[in-house]
């Protein structure tokens, strides 16, 4: 027990010491900003109507809006398991991820990528991204929540964070680098709440 919550611990220290790294290496003016910067502008150079109207539609399902519920109806499925005290958890588990993320993203004041480049208007700042943040945490509270098997834990919270990233970073609102960060930020997260708080073995 002791040797898993040590390891747990770790592996969050882990993802958030690489979102501190990603943090400071992007801003700067070196090798990394400039990949980030040349990965933003093909895509930006390839966006077509169709692509955009996938990506606005995508992005969508990473609002708050659309997430709680669905956080609301993985606890009340959960519930005759776990009991209702557990079920409420998933919501508590990333709404506190989602304020601390909101934390280290003024913290860490990235901006975003020129304004004339959006679809669509965004909140905040740039690092880490709030909708892949969001996506990551949904979908591994979810997958946690109603099951205990390691593999979909693990690549639930990926997944999320690729499909949302990417919608984010072709709509102009995001750097490359802060969709690895919201994904490492969201696992990290994760890791530092563990399995048992979520109800599952």
């Amino acid at each position: 027990m002791a040797l898993t919550g040590a390891r747990r611990i770790s592996g969050a220290a882990l993802c958030f010491t690489a979102v501190a790294v990603l943090a400071a290496r992007a801003g700067a003016d070196g090798g990394l900003a400039r990949a980030d910067r040349m990965a933003f502008e093909r895509v930006w150079a390839r966006r077509s109507q169709p692509g955009i109207a996938v990506a606005r539609a995508v992005s969508a399902v990473a609002e708050p809006a659309v997430a709680y519920p669905v956080l609301a109806v993985t606890g009340a499925l959960a519930a005759p398991r776990t009991g209702w005290r557990k079920a409420c958890l998933p919501c508590l588990v990333v709404a506190g991820g989602a304020a601390a993320r909101r934390m280290a993203s003024q913290l860490i004041a990235r901006p975003r990528p020129a304004a004339e480049a959006w679809l669509i208007a965004p909140e905040g700042f740039s690092l880490p991204s709030k909708h892949t943040t969001l996506a990551a945490l949904t979908a591994g509270a979810c997958v946690r929540t109603l099951t205990s098997r390691t593999s979909a834990a693990r690549s639930a919270p990926l997944l999320a964070a690729a499909v949302i990233g990417a919608s984010r970073v072709y709509l102009g609102v995001h750097w490359p680098t802060d969709v690895i960060a919201g994904w490492l930020f969201a696992d990290g997260w994760l890791r530092l709440v563990g399995s048992r708080t979520l109800g599952t073995t």
